[in-house]
């Protein structure tokens, strides 16, 4: 019988050989023989799936958003409360321990390299209105549940917050921050979003 290929899995593995080699390498050094190499595959079974860099750095970005979505859902599945569920999706976007790391020092590869490639630039501007969307949502289950103050606009706070761990990953990666510092600010931010606290 011939061997069943199963598609999404290799293209799932390309990808996740891209990420090695943004990781490790950074992204100048994607190239369709590093990708073979690091995939363990010939240059034939890649070019079946991607022809050229920018096609394979296409994949590896909309990998990551699939990865990090996985994540969210997880930390959804565990989460009691609308604050709690706010509070663990924002920590899924913070490099708070190695495998968020590895995803941040990828993610902003991709963000440097999308301000000139519009191809990643559109890709990247897909993802970002579902994660406010999702961080919005958060937000108003929270005020209904009377965990966050009532006159606090969902939809600017959301924003707030993706600019805080935007400002915080680079910083943290770096190490002006350790992770239980940027936590602990994510902490103190909600904080003064509670009911009584926040003006």
């Amino acid at each position: 019988m011939p061997k069943i290929v199963d598609h999404d899995d290799r293209r799932r593995h390309i990808a996740e050989a891209v990420h090695r080699i943004i990781h490790d390498k950074g992204m100048e050094n994607v190239s369709l023989r590093e990708v073979a190499a690091e995939a363990g595959m010939s240059m034939g079974a890649v070019q079946y799936y991607v022809t050229t860099k920018d096609q394979m750095l296409l994949l590896a970005l909309e990998h990551i958003a699939v990865w990090i979505g996985a994540r969210v859902a997880a930390v959804a599945a565990r989460q009691s409360t609308p604050l709690d569920l706010l509070r663990e999706t924002m920590r899924e976007l913070l490099p708070l321990d190695d495998e968020r790391s590895y995803l941040n020092r990828i993610g902003l590869a991709f963000q440097a390299s999308s301000v000139v490639d519009d191809d990643q630039a559109a890709a990247m501007r897909l993802g970002l209105p579902l994660l406010l969307s999702l961080l919005a949502e958060q937000i108003r289950a929270a005020q209904a549940a009377g965990q966050l103050a009532a006159q606090l606009d969902a939809d600017k706070e959301a924003s707030i917050l993706y600019a805080f761990a935007q400002g915080t990953v680079n910083a943290t990666l770096v190490g002006h921050y350790t992770p239980e510092e940027v936590a602990a600010l994510l902490d103190y931010h909600l904080a003064r979003l509670r009911p009584g606290r926040w003006s």
